[in-house]
């Protein structure tokens, strides 16, 4: 089994649950702050300086189970609620994605590539400079970690992951109206730009490291922190620009709505500073990963009022419920990690994150 398999399966997972949070959050009409704050709150969560040493660390692979743990964690440690089923479908939707990205993958470079893709999206999700600057250091930390790897070593990756995906067969709607999927849920396999033919190849290639191979030599696509990827794969599929041509902007839609989500956050922070809005603590609420029907008093505030009529925040601030899924990203960080090795490299990222504060 791979020892480099992880970082892998837990990135490319974790940007999936972003891409249908974010769909979900905008199909649902929920209130842009609650949007900023969710997107920013998981996206933080999910780039836990601990979490991610434990897992950029060369061990055996981490299976479903313990990254599905983690990742409830992640996705439960900002203001919002899913119920189990809504966790089951989110989950369902982030597995399949993520093993059709990889069975489409024409190549090690690409596999790569598609995870830098993810990143990407997170860094146009998030809103919060310093959370920016973490996702850029994350990044480097995915080129410097799999840069120094043997293309057949990152291949060994890709196979490791796809055998721990392989007892999922779940039909995804979105793939079956492109036609990606079959009704059996296997997938179809059409041919896209990108294409590495590693198979062809694989022979010349197997023992060179990715970063001393031309990427032209694998049909382009940059590594760099702003390059182009080339492969579609990895990219949000819920956007309505997905898969259209070079002429057109894939990540126009996303952009433009954290600029408007960006805006109004903005002058409601002017507006408590300068005193003319009070603040108030607003509830967790549900969001619901099964319809497109939003609960009329899923998104309600909870606020007390006084005899005047005006309101006043509770006591009862930020609910325990989601602390406690924060306090747990840090147990289950440990049982990734290296007593030795690993305490040093976390030491090493707290360091960097401390810097770029």
């Amino acid at each position: 089994m791979s020892l480099h398999s992880t970082p892998i399966l837990y990135l490319n997972m974790g940007g999936e649950m972003l891409y249908v949070l974010r769909q979900r959050l905008k199909a649902q009409r929920v209130d842009v702050d609650k949007t900023i704050q969710v997107l920013d709150d998981v996206t933080a969560a999910l780039l836990n300086p601990k979490i991610l040493t434990s897992i950029f660390e060369e061990s055996p692979m981490v299976g479903i189970p313990q990254l599905r743990s983690t990742l409830e964690c992640v996705a439960l440690s900002s203001i919002m609620k899913l119920d189990k089923s809504s966790m089951n479908k989110l989950f369902d939707l982030m597995i399949m994605m993520v093993k059709y990205q990889l069975t489409a993958a024409t190549g090690p470079r690409e596999v790569i590539l598609i995870t830098l893709n993810h990143i990407d999206a997170m860094r146009d999700m998030v809103s919060d400079v310093n959370a920016q600057k973490c996702v850029t250091l994350v990044h480097q930390m995915i080129v410097d970690f799999y840069g120094c790897l043997t293309f057949d070593d990152v291949w060994s990756a890709r196979q490791s992951c796809l055998k721990e995906l392989e007892p999922y067969n779940i039909r995804v709607s979105i793939l079956l109206r492109r036609g990606l999927q079959n009704e059996d849920a296997s997938f179809n396999m059409t041919p896209h730009k990108y294409n590495e033919k590693y198979t062809e190849h694989g022979n010349s290639l197997a023992i060179m490291k990715l970063r001393d191979v031309s990427p032209e030599t694998c049909c382009g696509g940059s590594f760099g922190t702003f390059g182009d990827r080339k492969t579609l794969l990895g990219k949000n599929i819920y956007l309505p620009t997905y898969g259209m041509t070079d002429n057109t902007n894939p990540q126009r839609d996303s952009q433009q709505f954290l600029k408007d989500c960006g805006a109004k956050a903005e002058l409601s922070m002017l507006a408590v500073q300068l005193g003319t809005e009070e603040t108030s603590y607003e509830r967790p609420f549900t969001l619901n990963l099964l319809s497109n029907e939003d609960e009329e008093n899923a998104n309600n505030v909870d606020n007390d009022v006084d005899a005047q009529g005006n309101r006043v925040k509770r006591s009862d601030s930020k609910p325990k419920v989601n602390d406690d899924y924060k306090a747990k990203l840090d147990v289950y960080a440990n049982l990734f990690e290296d007593e030795h090795e690993g305490l040093k490299r976390s030491m090493d990222l707290l360091d960097l994150l401390d810097e770029v504060e």
